[in-house]
Parts: C-alpha cells; structure tokens; sequence
C-alpha cells in the first residue's frame, strides 16, 4: 500500500503530460490513460487472489510482462519531465522574444518519448533477470598482512530467490562464482522474497559453491520479511556460515584476518536485535584486519568501531542511472562501487538478482563481484 501513491504520482504525470497534449480524439486518451493506470497499479495487482507483496498473484511470463511495463513508465515519467523542463524553456524564450518554431508537446514527438520508453523498460527487465557479469576488482586494504594479500573474494549480494530468479539461474551464478576459484564467499544479504517452504528449495545450488576457507554470509531487510529465525536456521543447513553480529578468524601462516557480519538496520522494526559493532568483533584478535559484512552501506555511519573493509549491498546501485542521486540520499551518498570513508574501505555491490517488485536495470548492471584484496 505504501507504494500506491508514488504509482499513482507516475501514472497521474505520464497522463497529463504524453497523453492529454495528444491530438487524437478523446476515446484514444481515455484508453491510453486506462493502460496506464492498470501499469501504475502494478503492486496492487500482486495482491489479488491471496497473492502478497513479496510471492505476486502474477507469476511466470505475465510477471515479467508486468515488470517491464512498469519500469517503461518510470523512464516515461522521467522523460515527460525532461520534456516539460525543455517546453518551458522554450515558452520563456518566446516571452523574451524569441520565437521558436517547434513544439515537444507533438504526436511525433510523444509518441517516440512512448516507444523509447517501451523499449527501455522490456531491455532494462532483460537486463535485470539475466545471469550477471563478473565485475573485477582490487581494494588496498590498510595494514592487511602480507600472508593475505592476493587473496580473491566473490562477493554475492541481492540474491532475491523467489517468483522471478530461481534455481536455474541460481545454479549458472554458482558455476560462475566456483569458475574464479575463490578463497572465499562473501553474502551480503537479501537471499530471498518467499517463505521457506515455497522458497528453500530454490537455493539448493547454494550448496555447490567451491572455496578454501569457506562461505561467510548475513541477513538482509528481506529475510525478515518472512520468518527471520526459520531462514536463518535454513540458510545454515544451506552450508552457509550465517554471521549475526558475529566473526569467524581465519588464519593464514599465523596471521589473522576476521570476517565479521551484522544483523540489518531493519531488524529492530521486528523486535529483533540489530546491528552491534562491537558484539561483532569481541574476542577477536585486537590488532587483526577486519573485514565487515552488512547488508544496507549506511549501517556503520557514525560508529567509532574499528572496520578495515566494509562489504555491502541493498541499493542495487540505484536500478536505472537517473536514479543515483535518490538512492545515493538515502545510503549516506554510497550506491555502487568503492568508496573511503576515513580509515574505512567500503565497497557496495550492485546486486547480482533484483527484487520482483522493480525489476528493471538500465545503465546499472548486476554483478558477481570478483575482489582480490592487496
């Protein structure tokens, strides 16, 4: 539901703005505007016949269908607006006197701002549901031990397992993580949108993953949404290392690193324990490198605890380019990539899955994050 006025804000736009300039008669703008309220009203739509936000009522093709409409409208709006800031400027142009002999507000021209809009949302879904790419790269990370560096991490993160990726496209993520020979795993969260009985057997392929020291991973906002503590126990069956505000020290010719993993900001909304720095790393060797996993970049903002190298994810770097700016504001300006945040190192993952609720990438493209650590 509290997606319903943001929809409606996108659908309310696009109406006035690419369908009431429209020089066609009236029946054409009622239908058009009726298509575009039934794109808006995606999520609601989830909602029938018993369906919930996380496991839709839609399902298969009609999904994909429906995610890709509602992704053309968002880059529809985004160009109406565009549009509009053009058509303004025109108009004051001409109150200066300066006269200007064309108009954005034309059939052609909305009609291709539709089609361009249309294409982009139908490639961004392409692009989002798609096995990801590996993304390659290096972090200096302050006073890692020699024995350490060289070592290769692949960092997966928004995994969403549920009515769009599933185990087939889980398995060929697997069999390109296992293909870099890394040393380690590291998960950073949202694994699934589904319960464990409609969803578990979706993540078998988790099984197969290949590493020297193991598979270390930790909760994401979405394995609160349903059941925390049947996921947990699950994910662990899984041969996962689940990691919440706990460390695992590995050792490597007596030198020590620790991998650390909190619980998520959004746990305390549940009754749940939430992130705790330094339940984290107690115990842990004081002087050892310290590498975190959680979920949302914003988690360690403002704490005084030691991290040498914070790994994250959440934002999905920002689904469409043009959205960078919003999600940046929302995740203390960290989005995608690495960023130095005093004697911290962060590096947020794009997302190697997408959530079935905005599935859609243009400009931003998933990834399985192929890290060595120097």
């Amino acid at each position: 539901m509290f997606l319903l006025f943001p929809s409606l804000f996108l659908a309310i736009y696009s109406i006035c703005s690419g369908v009431l300039p429209l020089k066609v008669s009236w029946l054409w703008k009622a239908v058009l505007s009726l298509i575009i309220l039934a794109i808006a009203l995606k999520y609601q739509a989830y909602s029938i016949g018993g369906g919930t936000f996380f496991e839709p009522f839609v399902k298969g093709k009609a999904l994909l269908i429906y995610e890709a409409l509602y992704g053309a409208l968002v880059v529809l709006t985004a160009l109406l607006f565009f549009k509009d800031v053009c058509s303004l400027a025109l108009w004051l142009l001409k109150k200066w006197g300066v006269s200007v002999g064309f108009s954005f507000n034309n059939n052609t021209m909305l009609a291709v701002l539709m089609a361009v809009s249309a294409a982009a949302g139908f490639w961004g879904m392409w692009e989002a549901i798609r096995v990801p790419d590996v993304r390659a790269v290096t972090l200096k990370v302050k006073g890692l031990p020699d024995a350490w560096k060289g070592t290769k991490i692949v960092q997966l993160s928004d995994l969403h397992i549920g009515p769009v990726q599933g185990a087939e496209w889980l398995s060929e993520v697997v069999k390109k993580t296992n293909a870099l020979h890394p040393d380690m795993v590291l998960i950073t969260g949202d694994f699934i949108d589904g319960s464990v009985p409609k969803t578990l057997f979706k993540l078998e392929p988790l099984k197969e993953l290949k590493t020297k020291y193991g598979v270390y991973a930790i909760p994401g906002n979405h394995e609160y949404y349903s059941g925390y503590a049947n996921w947990m126990k699950a994910l662990s069956q899984l041969g996962l290392n689940m990691l919440q505000n706990q460390s695992a020290v590995l050792k490597k010719n007596e030198a020590a690193l620790i991998v650390g993993g909190t619980t998520d900001l959004g746990a305390s909304r549940f009754g749940l324990e939430g992130p705790d720095l330094k339940k984290t790393f107690a115990g842990t060797p004081e002087n050892a490198t310290r590498i975190l996993l959680t979920h949302q970049p914003k988690t360690t903002s403002g704490s005084s605890e030691r991290v040498d190298l914070q790994l994250s994810g959440h934002t999905h770097g920002g689904h469409i380019f043009f959205m960078y700016p919003i999600l940046a504001y929302f995740n203390d300006g960290m989005v995608s990539g690495a960023y130095q945040r005093s004697d911290k190192l962060v590096y947020v993952n794009r997302g190697t899955g997408l959530w079935n609720g905005f599935s859609i990438r243009i400009g931003v493209p998933s990834e399985i994050t192929d890290i060595t650590l120097e």
